[in-house]
């Protein structure tokens, strides 16, 4: 065993609760060390040098390296030629019977006199040493022999991760990597498909083929079907919230958002099955009430007098008084408004009749609704009304809120807003949200996004984008890619908050239900973005309202299982509170002034000075810090197949512009897509 003699490069010099200095000999290597045949560099910054105490060896991660200057007659300060080293102590190591172990902190500190030795190769491997089983290797650190570097994965993902870094700096493949490398562990593991969920909000769509040719599903998601094998991005907008649609409308507190949080709830309770209380009366209210809001938006939509919707509109209801017939007949009492009841059922059968038609065709017959009389539908009304006013009222239990994700047709919110507002002062006050709602549906790129067609169910959804698929192998896994890239500015916050949230809540009551947690992933691209920071003075914006849903994941999806991956080349910008979250991360090379400062402000002050690299790194190279790693680290990121890299490289300007490379010079079929037109027809052009 070599002795500590063999391994002294220097004398301990000063000693603060911050900082040792100390001297390094004569004999000390210039620039390499060879130890106990291992080659490392020495000396450097952020390398480690080891001082021996009575519990060990303390470990020091070097801050500065410098010559000791002695002034002379001439005022000029001259290299005494002593160099000297400035360390700040991260823990110790102890030499056990089987083998090294590191520790972080440090029970007493060195005096001066001390010998400064440097580490083995034993001993650089066990400060970074981790042999957890579930831990992934995510490169090589070039400052302790090049060890592999292991990171555990419940510490990375359960307690959230921030990958920080300048474009071009390496940041999209560490994403991807971190992801691939940790289902490639699982499937090793498992010996086949993981059951892991993967959720990527992927806002420029650089991650389409980032996990190709992996044992899980993949599924990718866009606003449109581009290929044949991605599908369409489905956030229906009744799946929205009430401050989610406020957001949209930037609706004012006195007027708007009433309104239409009014409406949100007249059309989700017109969906709901009347077993929300056992009382039969205060079922039939309820059934009374629904025919009532039925009525209300049929009458702001004219339905009735469209031919498309006139036989719709017919057979609901038809399909409504008759449940009202059904549960009266259940009641043995008399009620106080039977009769008028009894009348309202009998108009509206009356109705029924004299507006439904039929006719044979190849000897079967067809029934059909005309068009019914405005008057006498609008009579119906009152009639409803006035009998709905003298019943049992139901108890607010039974109402459904407008935050309850009931489906509802989105075309019936603005004419059921028109009809609340037409009985009140704030019909002038409604005009812009009406219109938007129309215009969103009649936007080409968002009615399949937002709208009913075709019908996706919340199970459908949660199953699509979070569940798993069972095979006969057993469970197997998914990582769903949602590519962002052309939703429109103005909404795409609103959508990206909603996804996040509805992920988390299901989560959430399926620990609820289960009394386990369902281990789930949630990446976020361009996080500055979406989680900047805003101010209490900014009122309903979308961009606000997504912040705040990733602060709520942050602060408590690791209860839930769900676990928050960030990315961003902007820190300076993100939200604290996020940021104040993760406890693991990864830095690739930062230029901007704030950005840096706002970085350092995360790593405790005896560790700063490892962050004075973060303008010089090279591409692929990282920072590693937090609870994932046992001391900040250097990386050298292992390197992913360009097959299987997010698409942010930098464009080559050169190759193209010189004619080394050919670009396509058609704009036909982009324009023709963009204008929605049909794309197939430039064949015949």
């Amino acid at each position: 065993m070599m002795q500590n003699s063999d391994k002294c490069v220097g004398v301990v010099d000063s000693v603060s609760a911050s900082e040792v200095k100390g001297y390094l000999l004569d004999s000390a290597p210039q620039n390499v060390a060879l130890s106990l045949g291992g080659l490392s560099l020495f000396p450097r910054v952020n390398g480690f040098l080891m001082i021996p105490n009575e519990t060990g060896n303390l470990v020091g991660m070097v801050n500065w390296i410098g010559f000791n200057h002695m002034a002379t007659g001439n005022d000029v300060d001259l290299p005494k030629g002593s160099r000297m080293v400035s360390m700040s102590i991260l823990g110790h190591i102890e030499h056990r019977l089987n083998g090294v172990a590191f520790e972080r902190g440090a029970f007493s500190l060195p005096t001066v006199g001390d010998q400064i030795l440097l580490p083995s190769e034993v001993e650089l491997e066990a400060i970074i040493k981790n042999t957890q089983e579930d831990s992934i290797v995510i490169g090589k650190s070039p400052l302790t022999g090049n060890q592999p570097v292991r990171l555990p994965i419940n510490e990375l993902f359960g307690r959230h991760i921030a990958v920080l870094g300048n474009t071009g700096s390496g940041k999209s493949c560490t994403v991807a990597g971190l992801i691939r490398w940790t289902i490639e562990a699982c499937i090793t593991k498992r010996g086949s498909s993981p059951n892991a969920r993967v959720i990527v909000l992927d806002p420029n769509g650089e991650y389409g083929s980032a996990f190709n040719g992996l044992d899980i599903d993949v599924l990718k998601c866009s606003v449109k079907s581009i290929e044949d094998s991605t599908n369409q991005l489905r956030v229906p907008a009744w799946m929205w919230n009430g401050s989610e649609w406020s957001s949209v409308f930037q609706a004012s507190d006195k007027t708007q958002k009433p309104l239409l949080r009014e409406a949100l709830r007249i059309l989700r309770g017109s969906q709901m099955t009347t077993g929300a209380s056992n009382n039969l009366e205060e079922q039939l209210t309820q059934i009374v009430r629904y025919i009532d809001n039925f009525l209300c938006v049929a009458i702001n939509k004219q339905s009735y007098l469209s031919k498309e919707e006139k036989g719709n509109f017919g057979r609901e209801l038809e399909e409504r008084v008759k449940s009202v017939r059904d549960q009266l007949a259940k009641i043995d009492s008399e009620l106080p408004c039977g009769d008028e009841i009894k009348k309202m059922l009998a108009d509206s059968e009356a109705l029924l009749k004299k507006n439904k038609k039929s006719f044979i065709k190849n000897g079967e017959q067809i029934e059909y609704y005309d068009f019914f009389a405005d008057d006498s539908v609008k009579q119906l009304y009152e009639q409803v009304k006035k009998c709905l006013a003298n019943m049992k009222q139901c108890e607010d239990s039974s109402i459904v809120s407008e935050d309850d994700p009931v489906e509802f047709h989105i075309s019936d919110l603005a004419p059921c807003i028109e009809g609340l507002a037409k009985s009140t002062a704030a019909a002038q006050y409604i005009d812009f949200m009406t219109v938007r709602i129309k215009s969103m549906l009649r936007n080409a790129i968002l009615a399949p996004v937002i709208g009913n067609t075709p019908d996706i169910s919340l199970l459908d959804w949660i199953e699509t984008y979070l569940g798993t698929s069972k095979e006969d192998s057993g469970i197997r896994g998914k990582v769903c890619i949602i590519d962002c890239s052309l939703l429109p500015s103005e909404i795409v916050h609103l959508l990206v908050a909603t996804i996040a949230r509805l992920v988390f809540e299901a989560l959430q009551r399926y620990r609820k239900h289960y009394g386990k947690e369902i281990p789930t992933l949630l990446v976020i691209e361009e996080a500055h973005s979406f989680i900047h920071k805003y101010s209490d003075v900014e009122d309903n914006s979308s961009g606000k309202l997504c912040t705040q849903v990733f602060e709520r994941v942050a602060r408590e999806g690791r209860k839930f299982g769900l676990g928050l991956l960030i990315s961003s080349q902007r820190p300076s910008e993100l939200s604290s509170t996020v940021l104040s979250q993760c406890n693991s991360f990864v830095l690739h090379r930062i230029v901007n002034d704030r950005d840096q400062e706002m970085v350092r402000k995360m790593v405790p002050d005896n560790l700063g000075n490892i962050l004075g690299e973060l303008p010089a790194l090279p591409t692929k190279k990282a920072i590693v810090l937090g609870s994932a790693i046992t001391v900040p680290t250097i990386v050298d990121i292992n390197e992913l197949p360009s097959s299987v890299r997010p698409k942010s490289e930098t464009p080559d300007f050169w190759k193209v512009w010189t004619g080394q490379e050919a670009r396509e010079q058609d704009w036909v079929p982009v324009i023709r897509e963009w204008q929605k037109q049909d794309v197939s027809s430039t064949n015949s052009d």
